[in-house]
Formats: structure tokens, C-alpha cells, sequence
């Protein structure tokens, strides 16, 4: 049976970036949580939640269409990534790419190296709303970006520990083998994004992705209790023990 709802925390917006890259295979970039933060010791893609700051960030170009929310949400993820990667992207007043190692706070670093994130370079992946049962919940949205990235990774030795490019296979293997501990809705999108072979592969797979909210429910049965995604969600029907969460 499913468990009945009861009253539950309210479900925080935040932005996770899936930074892939072609490099002989498509390779994510992805962190390894502080064995003190949420989600400790995981290995998950760079993000977090939306800060109040995130909406009255001007220095952009490119998402004219999105709704002040939807822009917030985008700065999030570029903020995010600079914090726990050291890699600031963007492009300059006259068009060209960029990419670096920032310092200091975002804002500041932006305007150090004359650089402006594009909204638009950031593509809707996925959206996943925690469920209702559990204690700390979160509305994230999930965005591809195949924009060329330099300099190296910097973790922040806070919230991050190590920062690495896999290819998703990679990493689910190591999550196989115990080797990462990798949680339930990383699990499914590095399946996702092991699909394609490339960053054009992975951005014309995604602009025909359904996008529908993604949210697990919890079934509690004669032979123990399980995550269930149903296959409405775009990953297949899902299920397996919580305890493999």
C-alpha cells in the first residue's frame, strides 16, 4: 500500500547543472559532498538552493522569456557552480566564450573577468520535487549546459571535498561497486545522460525529454518498503528497496 500523506516540510527551489563535455566519451562534471553536509559523502551534480540574491542578479544575458522565478533558478545554478567547482562561465560584452577560476564572491568574480552567464545556455533536464515523507525537502530543477569550460577544479572544502569529469557509465559503476555512494535521483539522470555519446547528443535528447515534476513515492509492502517512480516520470516504471536509496 502507499502511505498515507501527513503533514510535511515545505519543498525549497534549487538548481543542479549537469556541465557535460565531449572528451573522447561525454564526461559530467560532478562533486563529492563534505561528509558533514546534506546528502553526506555523495556523489552528486554541483548545486544547492536558490538564495534570495539569485533573483536580484542582473549581470546576464539571454533568458527573455523565463519568468523572474525560472531566471532565479538559472542564476542559482552558475552561482552554485562557481562555488563548489571554482569554474565561473560566461561569455564577454562582445559574444565570445569564457570560462574561469574565479575568487571571491560571485558577483565580484563575474565583474573581475568581464564575464556574463547566458541564461539560455542552461537546458530544462529534469525536475525532481522530494517526497512528501521525508524531513528535508527540496524542488529542484535539473539544467544541461555544454558550454567549453578552462581552469581547474577548485572544491570548496565546505560543502564539496573532491570535484571530478566522469562519463555517467563511470560513475555508475563506481556507484556499483560501492565505490561512491550515489543517491537515488543522481542515480537516474547519470542512466539519463549515459544514453548519449555526446553534448550534441545529450541537448537534442533533452529538448524531447517529457518534462513533467518527478516525485518518488514510498510503498510500504508485505515484503518491505520501496521507492516507486512511475513511468509517467520519463526514466521507466522504477522501484527498489529504501533502504537502497
Amino acid at each position: 500500500m502507499t502511505e498515507p500523506v501527513t503533514k510535511s516540510a515545505t519543498a525549497r527551489p534549487a538548481a543542479t547543472v549537469l556541465l557535460v563535455r565531449d572528451a573522447g566519451e561525454l564526461e559530467v562534471l560532478m562533486v563529492r559532498r563534505h561528509s558533514e553536509a546534506h546528502f553526506a559523502s555523495a556523489l552528486v551534480f554541483p548545486g544547492g538552493l536558490v538564495d534570495p540574491a539569485d533573483a536580484n542578479h542582473t549581470r546576464a544575458v539571454g533568458g527573455e522569456a523565463l519568468t523572474p522565478p525560472e531566471r532565479a533558478l538559472r542564476i542559482a545554478g552558475y552561482r552554485e557552480l562557481f562555488e563548489e567547482t571554482g569554474l565561473l562561465i560566461g561569455q564577454t560584452e562582445s559574444g565570445e566564450a569564457g570560462g574561469e577560476a574565479g575568487v571571491g564572491g560571485y558577483a565580484q568574480a563575474l565583474g573581475v573577468h568581464g564575464l556574463w552567464p547566458n541564461l539560455d545556455a542552461l537546458h530544462p533536464f529534469a525536475h525532481w520535487i522530494t517526497p512528501d515523507f521525508a524531513p528535508k525537502r527540496f524542488d529542484t530543477h535539473f539544467f544541461l549546459c555544454g558550454l567549453d569550460t578552462v581552469g581547474d577544479l577548485v572544491s570548496d572544502g565546505f560543502e564539496t571535498v573532491d570535484a571530478e569529469w566522469l562519463a555517467p557509465a563511470r560513475a555508475l559503476a563506481l556507484a556499483k561497486a560501492g565505490e561512491r555512494l550515489v543517491i537515488f535521483p543522481t542515480r537516474m539522470n547519470l542512466e539519463r545522460l549515459a544514453r548519449s555519446r555526446t553534448v550534441a547528443d545529450a541537448l537534442a535528447a533533452t529538448a524531447h525529454h517529457p518534462r513533467v515534476p518527478v516525485q518518488p513515492r514510498r510503498e510500504v509492502r508485505a515484503d518491505g518498503v520501496f521507492i516507486v517512480l512511475d513511468e509517467v516520470a520519463g526514466y521507466g516504471r522504477r522501484e527498489e528497496p529504501a533502504r537502497a536509496r
